[in-house]
């Protein structure tokens, strides 16, 4: 179950773009303090604001909607969470491979609640954060389980 946990965390945790971001992250109490974020599309936004962004924006919103799930599970909410330990060395590449692999069999194996909270409430908070449509049938390039999971090979 926790192993399910972490990934849905990590799904979540799509908080990047498809992209591949750059690999530097400014040190803690390095700069000056941020500028104002435009109120665009997290893809529009450079390299230090998507940072600044996943800071203001998604760490705290995401953190409280874990926390609310499991408590104990997401209690150390961080980069790490979605992005895994590449975190640390600012690499924030999204889909993330170690988050777990979305398949029907591996499907199977989670909670039916666990798979619900991600698609009703992760799945639709992230992409009105990143103010991307959400995916659906009609709408197939929107935001969804894959910008964050790869899939199982079946």
């Amino acid at each position: 179950m926790k192993s399910f946990a972490f990934a849905i965390a990590v799904l979540v945790g799509a908080c990047g773009s498809k992209t591949p971001s750059q690999p530097t992250t400014p040190p803690e109490g390095s700069a000056a303090p941020a500028a104002a974020l435009p109120d665009v599309a997290f893809e529009q936004l450079d390299h230090d604001q998507k940072i600044q962004f996943m800071k203001e924006k998604v760490m705290p919103e995401m953190a409280a909607a874990f926390q609310a799930h499991d408590a104990k599970e997401f209690a150390e909410f961080g980069c790490k969470t979605c992005h895994g330990p590449g975190a640390e060395k600012g690499e924030f590449h999204m889909p993330y491979d170690g988050l777990p692999k979305l398949g029907e069999k591996e499907m199977a194996k989670y909670k039916k609640e666990d798979i619900e909270w991600m698609a009703t409430v992760i799945k639709p908070k992230m992409a009105a954060l990143l103010k991307e449509p959400e995916y659906s049938k009609d709408n197939p390039n929107g935001f969804g389980c894959m910008h964050c999971h790869t899939a199982a090979a079946e």
